[in-house]
């Protein structure tokens, strides 16, 4: 996957960036190039976090059966929640930290 950096305009593929640090919930990574270093809009990291934690928490109450009645709903609610995590990961803009 490449991105664009924000700060010096390169395009860089994923593979290239070798310096990566995570604080908390949020990835960080280095540009290879000038060195800035770079993570997601916060609004686009929360909209993943937000479909990353409703598939999770869909999944669990689909596979202990909590509630049984609602399986179908539980299920496309959790379909959306990875749209919208996947979404957001492969079109979320970089800033510069």
């Amino acid at each position: 996957m490449k991105f664009d950096c924000p700060s010096c305009q390169a395009t860089i593929n994923n593979m290239d960036v070798k310096t990566r640090r995570r604080q908390g919930l949020i990835n960080q990574v280095q540009c290879p190039k000038c060195d800035s270093w770079l993570r997601l809009n916060p609004k686009t990291e929360a909209i993943k976090m937000v479909g990353l934690t409703a598939l999770l928490v869909t999944s669990l109450l689909n596979i202990f059966l909590v509630f049984p009645k609602y399986e179908h709903e539980l299920s496309i609610v959790g379909i959306v929640g990875v749209s919208l995590a996947l979404f957001a990961f492969l079109k979320g803009k970089r800033s510069v930290v």
